[in-house]
């Protein structure tokens, strides 16, 4: 099978999206992600599925860093690599006005920066154990991990949708998150990719991507149980298809 994974946003419930995940690992698919959403908790969820499986990789897809503080979302992903045996990669982004601002109550400003500081803070927590940080958008006076992460650099793939976060993800990704694109838009991205990975000095030619195209329930999936009234009937599950090109990893 070609490297293509599924992703759920919203539609079955937790327990459901566990036996997904499952059924998905016995037919060959290569990873599991869970959006950040209204469909429960994302770590949670992917913590279950990390102890009902054994070989497919399990991300974030993605994790707000508005929305969670950077700490957190370094300490949950350092968490649930460990429960993974090393399967987990860390989907981060910085979704979008209306979901942080109307949704969380949190600002939203200068997402461009808040994403560069947040992976570098997470990166370097995960290396060290601990973090001190003056950003101009995050402020981190001191934070220690209490707890010895099993990998020290975890895979953190970046979402993306125009040009300038697209560049930002060649520059310090190890891979990017794309929403509906197509082989049409592909050599366009790749460009994108490229011109960042080139101001970092990373070789433009690995440019990471992962696209997803919005799908049905496929069939491999469990029947969903009984939807809540006013509630949409049509699960929102997609299939992630990677590129297999992939980028060094990245330290900061």
């Amino acid at each position: 099978m070609s490297r293509i994974g599924i992703a759920f946003s919203g539609g079955p419930n937790p327990a459901e999206i566990v036996e997904c995940v499952k059924l998905a690992e016995a037919l060959g698919y290569e990873s599991a992600w869970v959006a950040e959403g209204h469909g429960g908790d994302q770590f949670a969820v992917l913590a279950a599925c990390a102890a009902q499986t054994s070989r497919i990789l399990l991300g974030t897809s993605i994790t707000s860093v508005f929305v969670r503080t950077v700490p957190t979302i370094a300490m949950a992903a350092a968490t649930l690599d460990h429960l993974s045996a090393g399967r987990f990669i860390l989907g981060v982004g910085s979704s979008h006005k209306v979901q942080v601002e109307g949704e969380h109550g949190m600002p939203y400003a200068k997402p461009l920066t808040r994403v560069r500081e947040s992976v570098e803070i997470i990166r370097r927590l995960l290396r060290d154990g601990r973090v001190r940080y003056a950003g101009e958008s995050v402020r981190i006076d001191g934070f220690d991990l209490w707890f010895t992460p099993r990998r020290p650099m975890i895979p953190i793939y970046v979402s993306a949708v125009f040009p300038k976060m697209i560049a930002l993800c060649g520059e310090i990704a190890d891979g990017v998150m794309l929403t509906r694109s197509t082989l049409s838009t592909a050599a366009v991205v790749r460009e994108q990719l490229a011109e960042g990975a080139k101001r970092a000095g990373r070789d433009p030619r690995s440019a990471p991507a992962a696209t997803r195209p919005r799908s049905r329930l496929p069939p491999c999936c469990p029947p969903l149980s009984g939807r809540p009234a006013g509630r949409r009937s049509t699960p929102c599950v997609r299939g992630w298809r990677f590129m297999p090109a992939s980028f060094p990893a990245t330290t900061a």
